[in-house]
């Protein structure tokens, strides 16, 4: 006797098995603070000092991003747990994935099939491990596209002028547009929605309205975007990245002849499929997200681009095979088969090499300047305050107080004064922001001494007994040339 599983618990299963795969049974997403987003990272200490009522100085790091809302259930029940955290990304990689899948299977409802095989390689993309081991906001952004096409249907299935589904579109398309500048393709196709299918001239000035007040507004709050999204990063190198090692950020980076070929493939199923990615809203918001993006190629756009690529690019695909009229199964889905297994085969063998990085515990430059630091801070009874260019994950690793770096200042005394209390100082040297924060650092000399200095950057020792010392002789110095008063 058969037996069907409902669809529900069947999802729920799969969901299950495969985190259970990626965390337990191949071991592809690093459990340790290390390679955390620092977006992420600063959004996961802001919660748990709430959560937790601590006093830390991570209100010195500024306001993160809204994926604080995001990560709000897992931080309020399993406050300081990176495990727990990345298992909740994991489940918002794959809920994101779903609403994909639904949409992609309700667009092609004559083959699919397309739709799932296009999920599944999804789920198997490299990027997508790596971004659930970051906690970044790649499968954030593609879970906040399909939840804003569900919440989009329903407010125009049940029009009514500023009721309690007209704030929930705000504020999806607020948590799109303040992960990444790909989330301004949301707005923008939600824009477009309006413009060209009004449901009525009040309520279309309500929603342009709303979205011009709103998106400013959150994008002001928050100074824009977290500072360690990098502008005008090559799009192609990106894309190769992202497919070859996931976009991990250390070892030997990809060249930039994969990213041509997926750059080439995507243009052409934009081209092909122009006429249905402008009609459908989904579809809108992935192609202007790809193109907002391009100002900042980073792996979360790379991930919307691959998104794109996979579900319109399976349709296509298997749209073009079934087009040779043939009864046979090679006929009708050879080609298809070929470009599936080329594909995974490609995503696995990424997956492997991930895999033997994570066992071997190798780390990106960055984060081995961080463990470095880590080292410094084990000892609990010696004094230790930190001022890091990444502050949230230096404060995650080393679990000690750390402050933003500070600014440069006129003179190396300045800049004494103003660290007052700081044991260590870690930054990236070669950045052109960061010359005169190291210029004054070398007018130190005895005070700051150099613990590491390697190609992504350097840790300095800030003696605190020559530093009170010299900051002793400074003020009696300002008090001897401090002129007399007078009598009048």
């Amino acid at each position: 006797m058969r037996v069907a599983i409902p669809e529900k618990y069947l999802r729920l299963i799969i969901l299950a098995v495969w985190i259970i795969a990626l965390f337990w049974g191949f071991n592809l997403i690093n459990l340790t603070p290390y390679g955390l987003n620092e977006g992420a990272a600063k959004a996961l200490l802001f919660l748990w000092s709430i959560v937790d009522r601590i006093a830390n100085p991570v209100a010195t790091f500024g306001t993160p991003d809204l994926r604080a809302i995001l990560l709000l259930p897992v931080a309020i029940y399993w406050s300081g747990s990176i495990l727990a955290t990345k298992i909740f990304t994991a489940m918002l990689a794959f809920f994101g994935a779903v609403l994909l899948y639904h949409w992609a299977r309700k667009a092609n409802k004559e083959n699919n099939e397309s739709a799932l095989m296009a999920t599944a390689l999804l789920l198997i993309c490299p990027l997508t491990l790596t971004q659930i081991s970051a906690v970044a906001t790649g499968p954030m952004l593609l879970l906040t596209f399909g939840v804003g096409l569900w919440v989009s249907n329903t407010y125009r299935a049940k029009p009514r002028p500023l009721g309690g589904w007209f704030f929930v579109q705000l504020l999806v398309a607020m948590v799109a547009a303040s992960l990444h500048p790909a989330g301004l393709g949301y707005v923008l196709a939600l824009a477009w929605l309006w413009i060209k299918d009004p449901l009525n001239k009040s309520q279309q000035k309500q929603v342009l309205i709303g979205l011009a007040i709103a998106i400013p507004l959150i994008l002001t709050f928050q100074s824009g975007w977290q500072s360690d999204i990098k502008w005008l990063s090559d799009p192609l190198i990106t894309l190769s990245n992202a497919i070859q090692n996931g976009a991990i950020g250390f070892g030997e980076p990809a060249g930039w002849f994969g990213g041509l070929i997926v750059a080439l493939l995507l243009v052409i199923v934009i081209i092909k499929d122009r006429e249905f990615l402008f009609n459908d809203f989904l579809g809108s918001a992935l192609l202007f997200a790809v193109i907002i993006g391009l100002v900042a190629a980073t792996p979360e756009w790379a991930m919307v681009a691959i998104a794109l690529l996979l579900y319109r690019g399976m349709a296509l695909l298997v749209a073009y095979n079934q087009s040779f009229n043939s009864r046979s199964l090679l006929g009708q889905r050879g080609l298809v088969i070929v470009v599936l297994v080329v594909v995974s085969s490609t995503f696995m063998l990424a997956d492997k090499q991930y895999r033997q990085i994570l066992q071997g515990e190798l780390l990106s430059p960055t984060d081995e300047i961080i463990q470095l630091l880590a080292v410094e801070a084990a000892d609990p009874d010696v004094p230790f305050q930190a001022a890091s260019q990444w502050p949230a994950r230096t404060m995650l690793a080393t679990r000690r107080d750390v402050f933003p770096l500070p600014n440069a200042a006129e003179d190396s005394a300045t800049l004494l004064r103003d660290i007052k209390g700081i044991t260590h100082l870690i930054f990236d040297h070669n950045l052109e922001a960061n010359l005169a924060l190291s210029k004054n650092i070398s007018e130190l000399s005895g005070i700051a001494e150099t613990l590491s200095l390697q190609a992504a950057g350097v840790v300095i020792h800030i003696k605190a007994a020559a530093a009170e010392a010299a900051l002793a002789e400074q003020t009696s110095q300002s008090e001897t040339q401090a002129p007399a008063p007078t009598d009048k």
